[in-house]
């Protein structure tokens, strides 16, 4: 049974981490589902109403408007006829013309016209969807009261979208969370375009095992960031579950690149704190994760600040470890059951 939901677990991820964030080309995605979800034009646009242009008990000339409308659109045009009753106030009677057949020809030459200018317009918009920036397709995809397929898709993956930030989430109850977590998912993550740091966290308390682990880097065509809280039984290896309800811990993050501010997360009580921005490039020792974790026992928050001082002074790391703790230093200061990290 635990060989099967390990298997399931993995798969789960992978899953999740195709559909977001590793080669599935989100904006060629977003610009194929624009254009799909564009009702296409009719063979023909229907012609609403004409307005002769002619003032009652005058001789003058006006514009006439065409207004058409189309499955895809709508659009007007106008064109100058000559009234029915003669020429304007300037104009030779020898200039007068069969009005019917003048009109006829308006009619049809403002249709054909707004055929072209129809197809122009589809043309115009898909060259403006090709030249969106990255958060207006995000924002035309997933910020909508009624989410389309992409939407769904990120929804069954267990992400959200923050439209304000333009950047992806966890959700509290996603499909991961029913399988746990391992050390397997870390290993399998170069495979699937990742690249990132992660700082495991490991104390006991309350009879059983818990880790906090903390990611930093680039994931497939994002830059993010996780903070997650998980517990396993003494007697099981490897395998981790995730935190119940009762056992969430406020979280909040901060997230730097190259010094610059992205984005922030929280404060929430959470298991699974995430963040990740598309299209935004970064490397995990130029990242800058300013976090702050919250223990409501302070018996817990004793046992975690034990194995968070290993962790910093890089105790039991390998010589490639300690070279990178170098590199990348992690520091805390702690307030109470409150730790502020910075790495």
């Amino acid at each position: 049974m635990r060989k099967f939901k390990r298997t399931i677990s993995a798969t789960a991820l992978l899953i999740a981490i195709v559909m977001c964030f590793s080669g599935c080309s989100v904006i060629d995605y977003a610009r194929k589902a624009l254009k799909r979800d564009t009702p296409a034009a009719a063979d023909s646009p229907e012609i609403i109403g004409v307005d002769d242009g002619v003032l009652p008990d005058s001789g003058t000339q006006s514009t006439n408007t065409a207004v058409v409308t189309s499955a895809a659109g709508s659009s007007s045009a106008s064109t100058t006829s000559k009234p029915a009753n003669g020429g304007s106030a300037n104009a030779k009677p020898s200039q007068n013309k069969d009005t019917s057949s003048s009109t006829k020809n308006d009619t049809v030459s403002t249709t054909s016209a707004n055929k072209t200018d129809d197809k122009k317009d589809d043309e115009l918009t898909t060259d403006e969807i090709k030249d969106m920036p990255v958060k207006e397709v995000q924002d035309l995809l997933f910020a909508t009261e009624d989410p389309n397929t992409a939407g769904k898709i990120l929804t069954v993956a267990g992400f959200q979208y923050d439209e304000k930030q333009g950047i992806y989430y966890s959700s509290m109850n996603p499909l991961q969370r029913k399988f746990g977590f391992n050390f397997l998912y870390d290993m399998a993550a170069p495979v699937v375009g990742m690249n990132y740091a992660t700082k495991r966290i490991e104390f006991k308390y309350g009879g059983k095992e818990w880790m906090v682990q903390i990611w930093k880097g680039q994931y497939g065509i994002t830059a993010g960031a996780e903070i997650g809280l998980y517990s396993r039984d003494p007697s099981r290896v490897m395998q981790y579950d995730c935190a119940d309800d009762e056992e969430l811990i406020e979280m909040q993050f901060d997230f730097y690149n190259m010094g610059e501010y992205v984005f922030s997360r929280g404060p929430e009580k959470h298991w699974w704190l995430t963040g990740f921005k598309v299209a935004h490039i970064g490397v995990p020792v130029f990242i800058e994760m300013d976090m702050t974790l919250n223990f409501e026992d302070n018996l817990m928050a004793n046992q975690f600040e034990k194995a968070l001082k290993d962790v910093c002074a890089g105790k039991g790391s390998s010589v490639t470890d300690m070279a990178e703790i170098i590199a990348d230093p992690i520091s805390y200061t702690r307030k109470g059951s409150t730790f502020n990290i910075v790495w």
